[in-house]
């Protein structure tokens, strides 16, 4: 099955109440980081939003969770995505810096 039939049933199917917390939590998210431009924050929200609408229902199939949690899960996810969208932004402006800070983590100094 294609990912736009995918995208395409999971829109169909998908409560207002879900958009609400998935658009809610990306904002929100995007709306903390300070650092970032508002490019960058539309950037995050689209990161976040995208996150929540590929893979909330399957990890919550693969997790066995009831239907019911499928809104925590997309909500979770679309803050995820946003931070997953702010690092990358922020390790781009100086890589260099971002391998230092994983190296600085991984040896238990940070």
């Amino acid at each position: 099955m294609k990912l736009i039939d995918l995208i395409g049933q999971w829109l169909q199917h998908a409560s207002l109440t879900k958009w609400l917390m998935i658009l809610a939590f990306a904002v929100l998210g995007a709306l903390m980081q300070r650092d970032l431009t508002i490019w960058g924050r539309l950037l995050a929200v689209a990161a976040g939003l995208g996150a929540a609408v590929i893979f909330a229902e399957p990890i919550r199939q693969f997790l066995s969770l009831d239907p019911s949690w499928s809104d925590a899960v997309a909500a979770g996810l679309a803050l995820t995505g946003r931070n997953w969208a702010a690092f990358a932004l922020r390790a781009s402006r100086d890589p260099l810096a971002t391998v230092g800070e994983f190296l600085r983590v991984w040896r238990g100094r940070s």
